[in-house]
Protein backbone atom coordinates (compact mmCIF):
# COMPACT_ATOMS: atom_id res chain seq x y z
CA UNK A 1 0.00 0.00 0.00
CA UNK A 2 1.14 3.44 -0.72
CA UNK A 3 2.65 5.26 2.39
CA UNK A 4 0.54 8.21 2.94
CA UNK A 5 2.93 10.65 4.01
CA UNK A 6 4.82 10.09 0.37
CA UNK A 7 1.69 10.19 -1.44
CA UNK A 8 0.71 13.63 -0.07
CA UNK A 9 3.98 14.73 -1.02
CA UNK A 10 3.87 13.44 -4.64
CA UNK A 11 0.40 15.26 -5.01
CA UNK A 12 1.48 17.97 -3.77
CA UNK A 13 4.43 18.26 -5.71
CA UNK A 14 2.13 17.88 -8.72
CA UNK A 15 0.01 19.90 -7.98
CA UNK A 16 2.31 23.20 -7.98
CA UNK A 17 3.46 22.86 -4.88
CA UNK A 18 2.00 24.54 -1.58
CA UNK A 19 2.33 27.47 -3.14
CA UNK A 20 0.19 26.73 -6.06
CA UNK A 21 -2.65 25.46 -3.53
CA UNK A 22 -5.06 27.92 -2.01
CA UNK A 23 -6.88 25.64 -0.11
CA UNK A 24 -7.30 21.86 -0.07
CA UNK A 25 -10.50 19.99 1.32
CA UNK A 26 -11.68 16.37 1.11
CA UNK A 27 -14.57 14.32 0.71
CA UNK A 28 -15.11 10.26 1.38
CA UNK A 29 -12.39 9.46 -1.49
CA UNK A 30 -11.33 12.69 -3.26
CA UNK A 31 -8.63 15.23 -2.43
CA UNK A 32 -10.33 18.84 -3.49
CA UNK A 33 -7.80 21.62 -4.99
CA UNK A 34 -8.28 25.02 -5.11
CA UNK A 35 -5.31 25.88 -6.91
CA UNK A 36 -3.73 29.52 -8.04
CA UNK A 37 -2.95 28.28 -11.34
CA UNK A 38 -4.52 24.86 -11.95
CA UNK A 39 -2.83 24.78 -15.69
CA UNK A 40 0.18 23.33 -13.85
CA UNK A 41 -0.62 19.71 -13.42
CA UNK A 42 -0.14 17.56 -15.64
CA UNK A 43 -3.15 14.68 -15.35
CA UNK A 44 -0.93 11.69 -16.93
CA UNK A 45 1.66 12.28 -14.28
CA UNK A 46 -1.13 12.98 -11.20
CA UNK A 47 -2.56 9.58 -12.39
CA UNK A 48 0.61 7.90 -12.30
CA UNK A 49 1.53 8.74 -9.19
CA UNK A 50 1.03 5.23 -6.54
CA UNK A 51 -1.96 5.62 -4.25
CA UNK A 52 -3.44 7.88 -6.98
CA UNK A 53 -6.75 6.13 -8.63
CA UNK A 54 -7.42 9.29 -11.03
CA UNK A 55 -8.21 12.80 -10.71
CA UNK A 56 -10.90 15.31 -12.09
CA UNK A 57 -11.44 19.25 -13.01
CA UNK A 58 -15.15 19.78 -11.79
CA UNK A 59 -16.89 22.56 -9.51
CA UNK A 60 -13.79 24.85 -10.30
CA UNK A 61 -11.51 22.14 -8.64
CA UNK A 62 -9.14 19.89 -9.17
CA UNK A 63 -9.67 16.85 -7.73
CA UNK A 64 -7.09 13.89 -6.91
CA UNK A 65 -8.99 10.82 -6.49
CA UNK A 66 -7.37 8.41 -3.59
CA UNK A 67 -9.87 5.70 -2.33
CA UNK A 68 -11.25 5.90 1.45
CA UNK A 69 -7.32 6.47 2.78
CA UNK A 70 -7.83 10.04 1.88
CA UNK A 71 -8.40 11.51 5.60
CA UNK A 72 -5.25 9.94 6.34
CA UNK A 73 -3.33 11.78 3.13
CA UNK A 74 -5.34 15.08 3.66
CA UNK A 75 -3.83 14.99 7.28
CA UNK A 76 -0.48 14.88 5.76
CA UNK A 77 -0.97 17.80 3.28
CA UNK A 78 -2.10 20.46 6.15
CA UNK A 79 0.85 19.12 8.22
CA UNK A 80 3.34 20.53 5.17
CA UNK A 81 1.61 23.48 5.73
CA UNK A 82 -1.02 23.52 3.15
CA UNK A 83 -4.21 25.34 4.03
CA UNK A 84 -7.23 23.47 4.73
CA UNK A 85 -10.91 23.28 4.93
CA UNK A 86 -11.80 20.17 6.36
CA UNK A 87 -14.08 17.40 4.67
CA UNK A 88 -17.34 18.06 2.77
CA UNK A 89 -20.07 15.64 1.30
CA UNK A 90 -19.54 13.58 -1.40
CA UNK A 91 -20.83 15.17 -5.03
CA UNK A 92 -21.84 18.63 -3.34
CA UNK A 93 -19.23 20.49 -6.02
CA UNK A 94 -19.52 24.51 -6.31
CA UNK A 95 -22.37 25.46 -8.72
CA UNK A 96 -20.52 27.73 -11.48
CA UNK A 97 -20.13 31.47 -11.02
CA UNK A 98 -22.44 32.33 -14.06
CA UNK A 99 -25.41 29.73 -15.39
CA UNK A 100 -25.58 30.21 -19.10
CA UNK A 101 -29.22 29.77 -20.31
CA UNK A 102 -29.96 26.58 -22.13
CA UNK A 103 -32.42 23.43 -22.16
CA UNK A 104 -29.79 21.76 -21.26
CA UNK A 105 -28.22 23.66 -18.52
CA UNK A 106 -31.35 24.63 -17.19
CA UNK A 107 -32.13 20.21 -17.33
CA UNK A 108 -29.09 19.75 -15.58
CA UNK A 109 -29.73 22.47 -12.89
CA UNK A 110 -32.93 20.87 -11.61
CA UNK A 111 -31.07 17.46 -11.74
CA UNK A 112 -28.39 18.87 -9.31
CA UNK A 113 -30.93 20.93 -7.13
CA UNK A 114 -33.08 17.63 -6.98
CA UNK A 115 -29.78 15.33 -5.81
CA UNK A 116 -27.46 18.37 -3.75
CA UNK A 117 -31.42 18.27 -1.76
CA UNK A 118 -32.13 14.83 -1.67
CA UNK A 119 -29.05 12.96 -1.11
CA UNK A 120 -28.40 14.11 1.79
CA UNK A 121 -32.11 12.58 3.30
CA UNK A 122 -30.35 8.87 2.06
CA UNK A 123 -28.89 8.43 5.94
CA UNK A 124 -32.13 9.23 7.22
CA UNK A 125 -33.85 7.01 4.66
CA UNK A 126 -32.24 4.36 5.07
CA UNK A 127 -31.76 4.28 9.45
CA UNK A 128 -35.89 4.89 9.26
CA UNK A 129 -36.49 1.95 7.24
CA UNK A 130 -33.98 -0.74 8.90
CA UNK A 131 -36.41 -0.11 11.90
CA UNK A 132 -39.27 -1.10 9.78
CA UNK A 133 -37.58 -3.69 8.41
CA UNK A 134 -36.75 -5.06 11.93
CA UNK A 135 -40.40 -4.88 12.82
CA UNK A 136 -41.56 -6.68 9.20
CA UNK A 137 -39.19 -9.89 10.00
CA UNK A 138 -39.93 -9.95 13.41
CA UNK A 139 -43.39 -9.81 12.77
CA UNK A 140 -45.86 -11.69 12.17
CA UNK A 141 -45.80 -10.99 7.77
CA UNK A 142 -41.99 -13.23 7.85
CA UNK A 143 -40.51 -14.62 11.29
CA UNK A 144 -43.65 -14.38 13.22
CA UNK A 145 -41.23 -13.64 16.23
CA UNK A 146 -43.48 -11.35 17.96
CA UNK A 147 -47.33 -10.35 17.52
CA UNK A 148 -48.59 -6.86 15.48
CA UNK A 149 -49.03 -5.60 19.38
CA UNK A 150 -46.12 -6.09 21.13
CA UNK A 151 -44.39 -2.92 21.81
CA UNK A 152 -41.29 -4.03 20.09
CA UNK A 153 -43.73 -3.57 15.93
CA UNK A 154 -44.67 -0.29 17.94
CA UNK A 155 -41.53 1.38 18.38
CA UNK A 156 -40.08 0.24 15.17
CA UNK A 157 -43.12 2.07 13.12
CA UNK A 158 -42.99 5.00 15.34
CA UNK A 159 -39.36 5.28 14.34
CA UNK A 160 -40.16 4.45 10.83
CA UNK A 161 -42.39 7.00 10.84
CA UNK A 162 -40.44 9.57 12.67
CA UNK A 163 -37.96 9.35 9.61
CA UNK A 164 -40.86 9.20 6.71
CA UNK A 165 -43.49 11.14 8.13
CA UNK A 166 -41.73 14.35 8.89
CA UNK A 167 -39.73 14.26 5.21
CA UNK A 168 -41.23 17.94 4.09
CA UNK A 169 -39.12 19.38 6.69
CA UNK A 170 -36.24 17.57 6.81
CA UNK A 171 -36.13 18.29 2.40
CA UNK A 172 -37.18 21.82 3.18
CA UNK A 173 -34.06 22.00 4.97
CA UNK A 174 -31.41 20.61 3.09
CA UNK A 175 -33.30 21.93 -0.25
CA UNK A 176 -32.75 25.23 1.33
CA UNK A 177 -29.04 25.13 2.46
CA UNK A 178 -28.57 23.65 -1.33
CA UNK A 179 -29.91 27.02 -2.62
CA UNK A 180 -28.23 29.68 -0.15
CA UNK A 181 -31.51 29.81 1.37
CA UNK A 182 -32.19 29.98 5.39
CA UNK A 183 -32.85 26.59 5.95
CA UNK A 184 -34.64 27.04 9.24
CA UNK A 185 -37.20 28.71 7.28
CA UNK A 186 -37.10 25.85 4.67
CA UNK A 187 -37.66 23.14 7.48
CA UNK A 188 -40.93 25.53 8.51
CA UNK A 189 -42.23 25.99 4.83
CA UNK A 190 -42.47 21.89 5.14
CA UNK A 191 -43.64 21.76 8.33
CA UNK A 192 -46.62 24.04 7.91
CA UNK A 193 -47.71 21.02 5.62
CA UNK A 194 -47.05 18.94 8.52
CA UNK A 195 -49.40 21.41 10.98
CA UNK A 196 -51.53 18.87 12.79
CA UNK A 197 -54.81 20.91 12.70
CA UNK A 198 -54.10 21.49 9.21
CA UNK A 199 -53.25 17.63 8.20
CA UNK A 200 -56.98 16.87 9.89
CA UNK A 201 -58.51 18.87 7.08
CA UNK A 202 -57.40 16.32 5.15
CA UNK A 203 -59.96 13.48 3.76
CA UNK A 204 -62.32 16.62 4.76
CA UNK A 205 -65.51 17.96 2.91
CA UNK A 206 -64.74 20.97 3.44
CA UNK A 207 -61.41 22.79 2.46
CA UNK A 208 -60.01 25.82 4.26
CA UNK A 209 -60.11 30.04 2.96
CA UNK A 210 -57.07 31.79 3.39
CA UNK A 211 -56.69 35.46 4.17
CA UNK A 212 -60.30 35.85 3.12
CA UNK A 213 -59.90 34.50 0.33
CA UNK A 214 -62.87 32.34 -1.39
CA UNK A 215 -61.40 29.64 -3.10
CA UNK A 216 -60.63 26.49 -0.63
CA UNK A 217 -57.04 25.51 -0.35
CA UNK A 218 -56.63 22.16 -2.21
CA UNK A 219 -56.37 19.56 0.48
CA UNK A 220 -53.04 16.44 -0.04
CA UNK A 221 -51.75 15.04 2.72
CA UNK A 222 -48.33 16.06 2.86
CA UNK A 223 -46.72 13.91 5.27
CA UNK A 224 -43.49 11.43 3.91
CA UNK A 225 -43.46 13.14 0.82
CA UNK A 226 -40.65 14.98 -1.19
CA UNK A 227 -41.79 16.59 -4.35
CA UNK A 228 -44.36 19.23 -2.74
CA UNK A 229 -41.63 20.98 -0.38
CA UNK A 230 -38.99 21.01 -3.27
CA UNK A 231 -41.46 22.85 -5.74
CA UNK A 232 -41.67 25.36 -2.83
CA UNK A 233 -38.03 25.97 -1.85
CA UNK A 234 -36.98 27.57 -4.92
CA UNK A 235 -39.49 30.36 -4.87
CA UNK A 236 -38.60 31.04 -1.11
CA UNK A 237 -34.81 31.30 -1.91
CA UNK A 238 -35.85 33.74 -4.30
CA UNK A 239 -38.18 35.40 -2.30
CA UNK A 240 -35.61 36.15 0.35
CA UNK A 241 -32.86 37.08 -1.78
CA UNK A 242 -34.97 39.56 -3.42
CA UNK A 243 -36.85 40.86 -0.03
CA UNK A 244 -33.33 41.32 2.06
CA UNK A 245 -31.96 42.88 -1.11
CA UNK A 246 -34.20 45.98 -0.98
CA UNK A 247 -34.87 45.84 2.85
CA UNK A 248 -33.44 47.86 5.33
CA UNK A 249 -30.70 46.05 7.73
CA UNK A 250 -32.37 47.60 10.78
CA UNK A 251 -35.71 45.80 10.38
CA UNK A 252 -34.28 42.87 8.03
CA UNK A 253 -33.45 40.26 10.90
CA UNK A 254 -37.06 40.53 11.95
CA UNK A 255 -38.75 41.71 9.11
CA UNK A 256 -37.83 40.19 6.28
CA UNK A 257 -38.23 36.07 7.61
CA UNK A 258 -42.08 37.49 8.37
CA UNK A 259 -42.24 38.87 4.91
CA UNK A 260 -41.33 36.30 2.99
CA UNK A 261 -43.25 33.11 4.90
CA UNK A 262 -46.21 35.66 4.61
CA UNK A 263 -45.88 35.63 0.74
CA UNK A 264 -44.99 32.29 0.33
CA UNK A 265 -47.83 30.54 2.66
CA UNK A 266 -50.59 30.96 0.20
CA UNK A 267 -48.42 30.40 -3.00
CA UNK A 268 -47.14 26.91 -0.60
CA UNK A 269 -50.88 26.29 0.12
CA UNK A 270 -52.55 27.13 -2.92
CA UNK A 271 -50.21 26.39 -6.05
CA UNK A 272 -46.60 24.97 -5.12
CA UNK A 273 -47.57 22.25 -2.93
CA UNK A 274 -50.94 20.40 -4.54
CA UNK A 275 -48.81 20.66 -7.66
CA UNK A 276 -46.03 18.86 -6.29
CA UNK A 277 -48.55 16.34 -4.98
CA UNK A 278 -49.90 15.71 -8.13
CA UNK A 279 -46.58 15.37 -9.93
CA UNK A 280 -45.24 13.12 -7.09
CA UNK A 281 -48.34 11.28 -8.12
CA UNK A 282 -47.38 11.64 -11.68
CA UNK A 283 -44.17 9.81 -10.92
CA UNK A 284 -45.44 6.57 -8.91
CA UNK A 285 -47.63 6.25 -12.14
CA UNK A 286 -44.97 6.75 -14.79
CA UNK A 287 -42.62 4.01 -12.50
CA UNK A 288 -45.87 1.90 -12.39
CA UNK A 289 -46.84 2.00 -15.73
CA UNK A 290 -43.02 1.27 -17.08
CA UNK A 291 -43.26 -1.24 -14.41
CA UNK A 292 -45.84 -3.01 -15.86
CA UNK A 293 -45.53 -2.49 -20.02
CA UNK A 294 -44.26 -5.50 -21.64
CA UNK A 295 -40.97 -3.81 -22.29
CA UNK A 296 -40.48 -3.32 -17.95
CA UNK A 297 -37.80 -6.02 -17.60
CA UNK A 298 -35.78 -4.72 -19.89
CA UNK A 299 -35.38 -1.44 -18.25
CA UNK A 300 -34.87 -2.44 -14.99
CA UNK A 301 -32.00 -5.45 -16.78
CA UNK A 302 -30.76 -2.41 -18.01
CA UNK A 303 -30.45 -0.21 -15.61
CA UNK A 304 -29.18 -3.13 -13.34
CA UNK A 305 -26.22 -3.51 -16.32
CA UNK A 306 -25.41 0.03 -16.49
CA UNK A 307 -25.51 1.77 -12.56
CA UNK A 308 -21.97 1.32 -12.25
CA UNK A 309 -20.91 2.94 -15.80
CA UNK A 310 -23.91 5.73 -14.79
CA UNK A 311 -22.22 6.78 -11.13
CA UNK A 312 -19.30 7.09 -13.28
CA UNK A 313 -20.46 9.87 -15.80
CA UNK A 314 -22.48 11.15 -12.92
CA UNK A 315 -25.99 10.23 -14.93
CA UNK A 316 -27.08 8.48 -12.03
CA UNK A 317 -27.57 11.51 -9.98
CA UNK A 318 -30.29 12.83 -11.25
CA UNK A 319 -32.20 9.16 -11.82
CA UNK A 320 -31.73 8.67 -8.29
CA UNK A 321 -32.69 11.62 -7.15
CA UNK A 322 -36.16 11.33 -8.69
CA UNK A 323 -36.39 7.37 -7.58
CA UNK A 324 -35.58 8.53 -4.05
CA UNK A 325 -38.28 11.23 -4.40
CA UNK A 326 -40.91 8.46 -5.72
CA UNK A 327 -39.80 6.12 -2.36
CA UNK A 328 -40.24 8.96 -0.08
CA UNK A 329 -43.75 8.90 -1.49
CA UNK A 330 -44.86 5.40 -1.75
CA UNK A 331 -42.22 3.60 0.42
CA UNK A 332 -41.71 1.10 -1.71
CA UNK A 333 -40.08 0.98 -5.28
CA UNK A 334 -39.95 -2.00 -7.88
CA UNK A 335 -37.87 0.16 -10.33
CA UNK A 336 -34.54 2.38 -9.96
CA UNK A 337 -33.96 1.59 -6.46
CA UNK A 338 -34.34 -2.08 -7.09
CA UNK A 339 -32.12 -2.10 -9.90
CA UNK A 340 -29.19 -0.45 -8.17
CA UNK A 341 -29.82 -2.87 -5.19
CA UNK A 342 -30.02 -6.13 -6.99
CA UNK A 343 -26.78 -4.99 -8.58
CA UNK A 344 -25.03 -4.34 -5.05
CA UNK A 345 -22.44 -7.17 -5.23
CA UNK A 346 -21.82 -7.73 -8.95
CA UNK A 347 -19.24 -4.95 -8.19
CA UNK A 348 -17.91 -6.95 -5.29
CA UNK A 349 -17.86 -9.94 -7.59
CA UNK A 350 -15.63 -8.65 -10.32
CA UNK A 351 -13.36 -7.25 -7.27
CA UNK A 352 -13.36 -10.46 -5.36
CA UNK A 353 -12.40 -12.04 -8.76
CA UNK A 354 -9.90 -9.73 -9.87
CA UNK A 355 -8.06 -9.76 -6.46
CA UNK A 356 -8.16 -13.29 -6.77
CA UNK A 357 -6.55 -13.64 -10.11
CA UNK A 358 -3.85 -10.82 -9.88
CA UNK A 359 -0.49 -12.29 -9.27
CA UNK A 360 1.45 -8.95 -8.69
CA UNK A 361 1.35 -9.03 -4.84
CA UNK A 362 1.32 -5.10 -4.34
CA UNK A 363 -1.79 -4.97 -7.10
CA UNK A 364 -3.44 -7.97 -4.99
CA UNK A 365 -2.90 -5.99 -1.98
CA UNK A 366 -5.04 -3.04 -3.47
CA UNK A 367 -7.71 -4.79 -5.15
CA UNK A 368 -8.64 -6.85 -2.18
CA UNK A 369 -8.93 -3.08 -0.33
CA UNK A 370 -11.40 -1.90 -3.55
CA UNK A 371 -13.07 -5.36 -2.76
CA UNK A 372 -13.68 -5.04 1.08
CA UNK A 373 -14.38 -1.52 0.36
CA UNK A 374 -17.31 -2.13 -1.94
CA UNK A 375 -18.43 -5.12 -0.59
CA UNK A 376 -18.45 -4.32 3.19
CA UNK A 377 -19.63 -0.52 2.84
CA UNK A 378 -20.70 -0.38 -0.45
CA UNK A 379 -18.53 2.91 -1.37
CA UNK A 380 -17.84 1.82 -4.98
CA UNK A 381 -15.52 4.60 -6.30
CA UNK A 382 -12.26 3.33 -5.34
CA UNK A 383 -13.20 -0.03 -7.26
CA UNK A 384 -14.76 1.88 -10.43
CA UNK A 385 -11.37 3.69 -10.57
CA UNK A 386 -8.84 0.96 -9.73
CA UNK A 387 -10.50 -1.65 -11.66
CA UNK A 388 -12.84 -1.01 -13.73
CA UNK A 389 -11.11 2.11 -15.41
CA UNK A 390 -7.87 0.62 -15.26
CA UNK A 391 -7.86 -2.67 -16.54
CA UNK A 392 -11.02 -2.19 -18.67
CA UNK A 393 -12.01 -6.41 -19.10
CA UNK A 394 -14.22 -6.53 -15.25
CA UNK A 395 -16.77 -4.43 -17.40
CA UNK A 396 -18.04 -7.23 -18.93
CA UNK A 397 -18.14 -8.60 -15.68
CA UNK A 398 -20.43 -5.88 -14.11
CA UNK A 399 -22.64 -5.68 -17.17
CA UNK A 400 -23.06 -9.58 -17.27
CA UNK A 401 -23.68 -9.76 -13.48
CA UNK A 402 -26.09 -6.57 -13.22
CA UNK A 403 -27.97 -7.58 -16.02
CA UNK A 404 -28.54 -11.59 -15.10
CA UNK A 405 -29.64 -10.10 -11.80
CA UNK A 406 -31.89 -7.36 -13.07
CA UNK A 407 -33.75 -9.66 -15.39
CA UNK A 408 -34.52 -12.13 -12.18
CA UNK A 409 -36.09 -9.31 -10.12
CA UNK A 410 -38.07 -8.01 -12.88
CA UNK A 411 -39.80 -11.20 -13.69
CA UNK A 412 -40.41 -12.11 -9.90
CA UNK A 413 -41.35 -8.59 -8.94
CA UNK A 414 -39.12 -8.03 -6.51
CA UNK A 415 -39.49 -4.55 -4.43
CA UNK A 416 -37.67 -2.54 -1.99
CA UNK A 417 -38.69 -1.54 1.82
CA UNK A 418 -35.96 -0.35 2.59
CA UNK A 419 -32.95 1.41 1.66
CA UNK A 420 -29.62 -0.24 2.04
CA UNK A 421 -26.07 -0.83 0.91
CA UNK A 422 -22.80 -3.03 1.44
CA UNK A 423 -23.06 -5.83 2.97
CA UNK A 424 -27.04 -5.42 4.36
CA UNK A 425 -27.85 -4.58 1.02
CA UNK A 426 -30.53 -7.56 1.27
CA UNK A 427 -32.20 -6.21 3.92
CA UNK A 428 -34.00 -3.86 1.81
CA UNK A 429 -36.23 -6.81 0.55
CA UNK A 430 -37.42 -7.45 4.10
CA UNK A 431 -40.67 -5.74 4.59
CA UNK A 432 -42.65 -7.99 2.64
CA UNK A 433 -43.63 -11.37 1.84
CA UNK A 434 -40.96 -13.91 2.73
CA UNK A 435 -40.99 -14.79 -1.03
CA UNK A 436 -39.81 -11.11 -1.75
CA UNK A 437 -36.93 -11.29 0.17
CA UNK A 438 -36.35 -14.97 -1.06
CA UNK A 439 -36.20 -13.74 -4.48
CA UNK A 440 -34.04 -10.82 -4.01
CA UNK A 441 -31.63 -12.85 -2.20
CA UNK A 442 -31.23 -15.32 -5.37
CA UNK A 443 -30.96 -12.24 -7.61
CA UNK A 444 -28.61 -10.80 -5.99
CA UNK A 445 -26.62 -14.10 -5.70
CA UNK A 446 -27.21 -14.63 -9.38
CA UNK A 447 -25.80 -11.54 -10.21
CA UNK A 448 -22.78 -12.11 -7.73
CA UNK A 449 -21.98 -15.66 -9.40
CA UNK A 450 -22.49 -14.58 -12.95
CA UNK A 451 -20.34 -11.47 -12.32
CA UNK A 452 -17.45 -13.34 -10.82
CA UNK A 453 -17.46 -16.06 -13.46
CA UNK A 454 -17.30 -13.73 -16.44
CA UNK A 455 -14.71 -11.66 -14.12
CA UNK A 456 -12.34 -15.10 -13.61
CA UNK A 457 -12.87 -16.25 -17.52
CA UNK A 458 -12.65 -12.89 -19.34
CA UNK A 459 -11.75 -9.65 -17.02
CA UNK A 460 -7.98 -9.69 -16.97
CA UNK A 461 -5.30 -10.63 -19.26
CA UNK A 462 -1.95 -12.52 -18.30
CA UNK A 463 -0.36 -9.32 -18.81
CA UNK A 464 -2.86 -7.62 -16.22
CA UNK A 465 -2.87 -10.15 -13.58
CA UNK A 466 0.94 -9.70 -13.55
CA UNK A 467 1.03 -6.48 -13.36
CA UNK A 468 2.53 -6.26 -16.31
CA UNK A 469 0.29 -4.04 -18.03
Amino acid sequence: MADNKQLAADVLAAVGGKENVTKVIHCMTRLRFNLADDTIPNDDEVKAIKGVLGIARQGGMYQVIIGTTVPEVYDELTQMGVGGGGSIDEKLDDAPAKFEWSPKNVFDAILNYLSGSVVPLVPILMTAGLFKTLGAVFGPTFLNLVPADDPFIFLCDMLYNAGFYFMPIYAGFTASQKLGANPYLGAMLGGILLEPSFAALVGGETGLSLFGLNVPIPLFGYGQTLIPVLLCIPVYAFLEKRINAVMPAAIRTVFGPFLTVLIMVPLELFILAPLGSMLGNGVASLFELIGNSPLGFLAIAIFAATYPMLVLTGMHVGIMGIAIANFGNVGSDSMFLMAQTVQNFTASAVGLAVALKMKDRENKSLCWGYFLTQFLGGVGEPLLYGVFLRYKRPWIGTLCGGAAAGLYAAFTHVTLYTMASGLFSPLAFAGGEQSNFINGCIAMGIGFIVAFVTTWLFGLTKEQAEGKE
